[in-house]
């Protein structure tokens, strides 16, 4: 029996770059080694992301899907487009205190050009991202194995990213309304899950994947029968950017506590998952990819032309650091395809 092979990427907006040059790297070597051009979804079994993880997970199992390398040069582009701040926003934004510092509609011309008419349900592989509902007060997964036995699940795909990307303060909530009448106001799913590998894990277990992938996979795995690749987008120890905020009120802390608060969250899925397949004797089917930012900006908006450059360097510096773990990875997702 084959193993399961489940991705997870984090959410952190323009850094969503990091996982991006990671997952090509991956891709890359996999076509090296079967001697074809392969796509990154066709060795994956499940693919879990939560904001811009949201967005390369829609990417890599899309219809209208892209090479890693494509994606790359699409994430080179994409802050541009989205971290935009007229002149009249920075007036009347105060840095996302008074409304959020962004428009909403550079992301939502940019989810459709990318999406268009696709639904959730029509992605390649089984895909999952996270979202938060305001009208209910609770977590929201987007499932694209839900959307295809329930139709009113079954949202476009670029509503469904925009939603799981519409982080608070940066972009305003996205309004979905589903087939039979549910409204929902949905922001980032990184407010409950910016590391989403847990859910994905505990998702995984509750998926006949024998039927729905092929007979070669497990029913309802358990940790012994997943291989579970998590990329985050990137840690700075000790930012020192936050030192002038130990004495400032509320409005100052507005805009860095929701990094802080999905950082921490991120942790702390990780040290639960390590105890889980510890305790299973199978830490070695676990992969956690974090890379330190020695360059590039913590901030999730900075969508300079320099710190992108910087976010690139970090990412290679990291697999140039890491291979032989990373050749692991490929040869693990290779022997169980």
């Amino acid at each position: 029996m084959k193993k399961l092979r489940v991705l997870s990427i984090d959410g952190g907006g323009i850094k969503g770059i990091i996982p991006a040059i990671i997952c090509e790297y991956l891709e890359k070597e996999i076509s090296s080694k079967v001697n074809k051009n392969v796509f990154l979804h066709e060795y994956f079994d499940f693919i879990v992301g939560t904001s811009t993880g949201g967005i390369l997970g829609a990417l890599y199992t899309s219809p209208k899907y892209h090479t890693a390398n494509e994606i790359i040069s699409l994430y080179k582009t994409l802050g541009r487009k989205i971290f935009i701040k007229s002149f009249t926003r920075k007036l009347t934004s105060f840095g996302g205190i008074i409304r959020p510092k962004y428009s909403s509609k550079s992301l939502e011309n940019l989810s459709y050009e990318l999406f268009q008419d696709y639904h959730l349900g029509d992605t390649l592989k089984p895909f999952m991202t996270t979202s938060y509902d305001l009208i209910r007060a609770k977590e929201i997964f987007f499932d694209s194995i839900n959307a295809q036995k329930k139709p009113f699940k079954n949202f476009k795909l670029k509503d469904v990213v925009v939603a799981t990307s519409s982080a608070p303060v940066y972009f305003n909530a996205k309004k979905l309304v589903s087939e039979n009448g549910h409204i929902y106001n949905c922001i980032d799913g990184g407010i409950f899950a910016n590391n989403p590998a847990l859910i994905a894990y505990a998702e995984a277990r509750n998926i006949n994947f024998k039927k729905i992938i092929n007979e070669n996979k497990p029913s309802y795995p358990d940790s012994e029968d997943i291989i579970l690749i998590s990329l985050g987008t990137g840690k700075k120890d000790g930012d020192r950017s936050y030192e002038h905020l130990k004495s400032k009120g509320g409005a100052k802390w507005v805009v860095p506590i929701i990094d802080i608060l999905f950082s921490t969250q991120s942790n702390t899925d990780d040290f639960i998952l390590r105890k889980i397949f510890d305790s299973s004797k199978n830490k070695w089917n676990y992969y956690r990819l974090n890379p330190h930012l020695f360059s590039a900006s913590i901030e999730m908006d900075n969508s300079s032309s320099k710190n992108i450059e910087n976010l690139c360097l970090d990412a290679e510096n990291f697999i140039l650091r890491n291979k032989d773990k990373l050749d692991d990875i490929v040869q693990q997702l290779i022997l169980n395809h």
